[in-house]
């Protein structure tokens, strides 16, 4: 098969791999999409600690049920199927509190062991869930982000008429701001520095602040009347605007912390005793999350097919982790063996 294959120090090799052989319980699926994240372009850039070369990347991806070696599952040979990549060990507190995302193993197909930049992938049959026989893969390849938000999302307890201010308009800033509307949310503000991503998001009629010319805190403060927004969700993670989070919540307000920080970053302890707001983190999802991103995403309840901005080639992986890299231009790019 035909591999993408990350050697470190910004390298990436288009080569002929094995298939992947398979263990008992385990399938094999040909990938039919495969998204690039946040996370490929760590990867890809040295910078994820956990992942070391060589590695096939891709752990947003969709496909169809090829081999099977499992005499339990009921899967066929020929199905269409998104993977829940998690790895997690199934034994410690956490995984049997049923907090499996929280697991201290946690990993990643793609991110710890090989995934999806490739025309084959394995994955164990229990991870394995079935898509409708014409939906399409470039769409089901987007299940994974949307589970992340969705995750975020649920344990904010967002309620109807509640006002929301999602930092950064990426693409999983985009799904916490589309899934929040489906929630009831009253208002939904997105604050970005990318002009691209301001008008993508005002095309989906979502209010936006441009980071570039207005202060978020201000902003906020003039939109709620000095209040503060019920839900910030920061999916940014920008260490100067850490100390500022507290300020734009009203009392009793929700912090949702989803991306991820590449340094230590201030925070506004003393306003947070004061306000009494709730600080959060947010860690990928749980299978149940993954299985009601499934059923989101197939049902067409939430439009997520316009954040497809690119279509690649498996040969184009490193031209696609380039267009992320520069940001313009571009949300979601899919990778197609």
């Amino acid at each position: 098969m035909r591999a993408a294959v990350w050697y470190g120090d910004g390298k990436i090799k288009l080569e002929k791999r094995d298939k992947p052989s398979l263990k008992e319980g385990e399938v094999l699926i040909k990938v039919r999409a495969c998204g690039i994240c946040g996370t490929d372009l760590m990867i890809y850039n040295g910078k994820f600690p956990r992942s070391h070369p060589p590695l096939i990347p891709g752990h947003e991806f969709s496909g169809e049920v090829t081999a099977i070696r499992d005499a339990h599952s009921n899967l066929k040979i020929g199905d269409r199927v998104v993977v829940n990549p998690l790895l997690f060990c199934g034994r410690c507190t956490a995984c049997k509190r049923g907090f499996t995302n929280a697991c201290p193993k946690l990993g990643l197909i793609g991110v710890d062991i090989d995934g999806a930049f490739a025309e084959y992938v394995k994955a164990s049959s229990e991870k394995v869930l079935r898509i409708p026989s014409d939906f399409p893969f470039d769409v089901a390849a987007l299940v994974e982000p949307v589970a992340v938000a969705f995750h975020a999302v649920r344990i904010s307890a967002c309620e109807v008429g509640d006002s929301i201010l999602v930092l950064g308009a990426g693409p999983i800033g985009i799904l916490i701001a589309m899934i929040a509307r489906i929630a009831g949310a009253s208002e939904v503000i997105l604050a970005e520095v990318s002009r691209y991503r301001l008008d993508f998001a005002e095309k989906l009629g979502f209010s936006v602040i441009d980071s570039t010319r207005d202060d978020p805190v201000q902003k906020i403060h003039s939109i709620t009347k000095g209040e503060g927004v019920d839900l910030v969700f920061d999916t940014a993670a920008v260490p100067q605007m850490a100390g500022k989070l507290i300020a734009l919540t009203r009392p009793k307000g929700k912090i949702i912390i989803v991306g991820l920080y590449k340094q230590l970053a201030k925070i506004d302890l003393l306003n947070m005793i004061f306000k009494e707001a709730h600080l959060q983190g947010s860690r990928v999802y749980t299978e149940v999350d993954f299985e009601k991103a499934v059923k989101l995403v197939t049902s067409e309840k939430l439009k997520v097919d316009s954040l497809l901005t690119n279509q690649l080639h498996l040969g184009e992986a490193i031209e696609g982790i380039g267009l992320l890299e520069k940001g313009e231009d571009v949300m979601k790019i899919i990778l197609s063996p």
